[in-house]
């Protein structure tokens, strides 16, 4: 059904709305101004006044990240080096290599488990370091070193 509006002839403030089949009801100018301004300010309060009401609010951090960089002897990064994380409570170990200048991450620790890393590159391994439930820091730098081999 199409409906369109005219203006009623000898009569000002009102609109007459209708259909093809002829069916006729009158509108006061003024509540179709009205509704146009109130939907103008819904729309306004939407745009901008919602989003702060309707952001999610940031609660405490619930995992850890570990970052960090793999070096050689020389200090330069190793790229392609192996860097294994074990979770010291269920013995389970993950590994990843190493991309661009030695760099790696860990992501989504638990914050109540301690963690261990280690490095290894061609038969080399690095220190071993820890990272501690009682750290409360939730984004951890962790560098690593291995050493030239011996000859």
């Amino acid at each position: 059904m199409i409906k369109r509006m005219r203006r009623t002839q000898g009569r000002s403030g009102t609109f007459q709305t209708g259909t093809i089949c002829r069916s006729q009801r009158r509108v006061p100018a003024l509540a179709i101004r009205s509704c146009a301004i109130a939907l103008t300010i819904a729309a306004l309060w939407l745009g901008f006044g919602a989003a702060p009401l309707t952001a999610k609010k940031k609660g405490p951090p619930t995992s850890k990240t570990v970052v960090g960089q793999v070096f050689d002897g020389q200090d330069n990064g190793i790229a392609g080096a192996a860097v294994e994380i074990t979770d010291l409570s269920t013995n389970k170990t993950s590994a990843i290599y190493t991309g661009p200048e030695g760099r790696f991450t860990f992501t989504d620790l638990k914050l109540t488990q301690d963690y261990q890393l280690k490095a290894h590159y061609k038969g080399q391994f690095s220190e071993v370091r820890k990272v501690s439930s009682w750290d409360t820091r939730t984004d951890l730098v962790l560098n690593l070193h291995i050493p030239a081999p011996s000859e």
